[in-house]
C-alpha cells in the first residue's frame, strides 16, 4: 500500500462521497464502539467530512485543519484509523500535476455484526476492559426474547397482505432486471490483520487432533486466531491451550468471547516469567563486554524475534518499571498503522525507552519519530539504526558556537580627538611645567619691553 503522506499539503484538495447511509444508529454506534479504539480526533474528523457543506465539491485539507484545531500529522493518523476499521475509503487522483484524495465514507457496522468481527471486538475488550466490554454488549444489542408471562401474537406478512402465487413463481421482469445492480456486497471494506505466515495452522491442527478438541469448528475462527498471534505473539502451543480451555467438555464446543478474554487476563498479568528472560537476554547482548557491532546484532535479532508488547514489556522489568494502560494503548496504535515491521516498531520502542532514557512512552514524541521514518520509507532494522544516529548527531551537533567562531573579525576605527586625549597622560605634568616656565619668561620679556617704551617716551 502507497503512503500518501508525502503527497498531502494543507492546499491539496479533497471531495467527498456516500457509500452508505447513516441512522441515528449508526452515530451512536460511532461514539459507543468505534471511538475508544479509533480516539475522538478520528472520530471528529468523520464528522466533519459527513457534515461538510457540498462535500461532493473541491476542499482544501485546510478546511479540515482549522475546523478540527489540528495540524496536518494528526490529520493524517486519524485518517489512517478511520482507513483501518473500515470507516473509509481513500483513493488518489493524479491530473497534470494535481493531485486529489477522494474520501468515500462508510456507515459503521451495526453492533451484532460488529462484536461478531474479531479485529475490532479484541481492540476494544482490550481498551475498555471486560465490565465495560459486556456493558456495551448488553447496551447495544438488547434481548428481545419475550417473558414467561407473554404470548407472540405478531403476524407474518402472508397474513396480512394478498399474494399472487402465480406471480411468486414466475418474478416479474422489473424485479429480476433490477436485482443485478442491487445485489447486496460489502460496501464497507472489511477490517483485515493482513498476512501472517510465521503462524503454522497445521502444526495447530495437529495438536489439537491429538486432543479432546474438535479442529474443524476451530477452522471457522482463522481470523481470530492470526488478530491473537499478531497483537501478543502467541505461538502454536500456547495457542492450543488457550483453545483447549475455551472449548466445554460436555458439548465440544469452542466459545471465542471465552477465548478473547482467557487471553486479555493472562496478558494483563504477564509481569513475571518468560518476558524477564528476554529483557536479559536481549539487553546483555548489548553490555560493554561486547563490541558495537555484535551488540546492535543482539538487539536486532531481539526485536525481530519479540512481539512489541512483549518487547516493551522486557524492557520495563529490566529496569524495573511496568506497562502501564497508556503504554499498551500507544503500541496497539503503533502496530494497528500497519507502518512498519515488528522489529521497526520495537527499534522505535527502544530508542525511546533506553536511548532517551524516558521512563514512559510518550504519544507526542513517538508520532513524531513515526512521521519521520515513515517519510524516509524505513523498513528494515538497519534503517531504523541509521536513523536514529542521525537523530543523536543532529541532537549533538554544535549550532551558535560555530557561527560566532566563524565570523569575521571586526576592527573599529577611533577618531583622531579620541585617540590623543589620553596618550599624554604619563607625561602631562612634566611638559605642562616646561611650557609653563616658557610662557612665564615669554610673558616677562613683553612686560620690561613695554615698561622700557614707556620710560623712553
Amino acid at each position: 500500500m502507497e503512503d500518501s503522506w508525502h503527497q498531502l499539503r494543507p492546499k491539496t484538495g479533497f471531495v467527498v462521497r456516500l457509500a452508505d447511509r447513516l441512522t441515528d444508529q449508526s452515530w451512536q454506534t460511532l461514539t459507543q464502539l468505534y471511538q475508544p479504539i479509533i480516539g475522538p480526533v478520528a472520530a471528529g474528523l468523520f464528522s466533519g467530512l459527513f457534515w461538510l457543506p457540498q462535500r461532493n465539491e473541491l476542499h482544501r485539507h485546510a478546511r479540515l485543519l482549522n475546523g478540527l484545531g489540528i495540524d496536518l500529522a494528526h490529520l493524517y493518523a486519524a485518517r489512517l484509523r478511520l482507513e483501518a476499521t473500515g470507516l473509509l475509503t481513500t483513493t488518489l487522483k493524479t491530473d497534470n500535476d494535481l493531485t486529489t484524495f477522494c474520501y468515500t465514507l462508510h456507515a459503521p457496522l451495526v453492533p451484532a455484526v460488529f462484536f461478531q468481527d474479531d479485529l475490532l471486538s479484541v481492540q476494544l475488550l482490550g481498551i475498555v476492559g471486560e465490565e465495560s466490554y459486556q456493558e456495551l454488549v448488553g447496551m447495544s444489542v438488547p434481548r428481545q426474547t419475550p417473558a414467561a408471562d407473554e404470548q407472540d401474537i405478531t403476524k407474518n406478512f402472508l397474513e396480512v397482505f394478498h399474494v399472487d402465487g402465480q406471480e411468486l413463481r414466475n418474478l416479474p421482469t422489473a424485479v429480476t432486471a433490477n436485482r443485478q445492480h442491487l445485489t447486496p456486497t460489502a460496501t464497507t471494506p472489511s477490517v483485515s490483520a493482513g498476512e501472517v505466515g510465521d503462524f503454522d495452522f497445521q502444526l495447530l491442527g495437529e495438536m489439537l487432533a491429538h486432543s479432546y478438541v474438535d479442529p474443524q469448528p476451530v477452522r471457522s475462527h482463522r481470523q481470530l486466531l492470526l488478530t491473537e498471534h499478531t497483537t501478543y505473539g502467541i505461538d502454536e502451543v500456547t495457542m492450543a491451550r488457550y483453545i483447549g480451555e475455551a472449548t466445554d467438555l460436555a458439548s465440544n464446543k469452542f466459545n471465542p468471547e471465552q477465548f478473547k478474554r482467557l487471553i486479555a487476563r493472562q496478558f494483563g498479568n504477564q509481569h513475571l516469567g518468560t518476558p524477564e528472560t528476554a529483557a536479559t537476554t536481549g539487553t546483555s547482548a548489548a553490555t560493554p563486554k561486547t563490541t558495537k557491532a555484535s551488540a546492535e546484532q543482539a538487539l536486532i535479532k531481539f526485536a525481530t524475534a519479540t512481539p512489541p508488547v512483549n518487547f516493551l514489556q522486557a524492557i520495563k522489568q529490566k529496569t524495573g518499571g511496568y506497562v502501564t494502560d497508556g503504554e499498551q494503548r500507544i503500541v496497539r496504535d503503533l502496530v494497528s498503522r500497519q507502518l512498519f515491521p515488528t522489529s521497526v516498531l520495537n527499534l522505535m520502542i527502544y530508542h525511546v525507552l533506553v536511548d532517551e532514557d524516558r521512563p514512559t512512552l510518550n504519544k507526542a514524541l513517538l508520532d513524531t519519530i513515526a512521521n519521520d521514518w515513515s517519510r524516509a520509507k524505513v523498513q528494515t532494522p538497519e534503517q531504523a539504526i541509521a536513523k536514529v544516529r542521525d537523530r543523536q548527531q543532529a541532537a549533538n551537533r554544535p549550532r551558535s558556537r560555530n557561527n560566532r567562531r566563524n565570523a569575521p573579525t571586526v576592527k573599529e576605527t577611533l577618531p583622531e580627538w579620541a585617540k590623543t586625549t589620553q596618550a599624554p597622560k604619563q607625561t602631562q605634568d612634566q611638559k605642562l611645567s616646561n611650557k609653563q616656565k616658557q610662557a612665564l619668561n615669554d610673558r616677562i620679556a613683553r612686560f620690561k619691553e613695554r615698561r622700557q617704551g614707556k620710560e623712553e617716551s
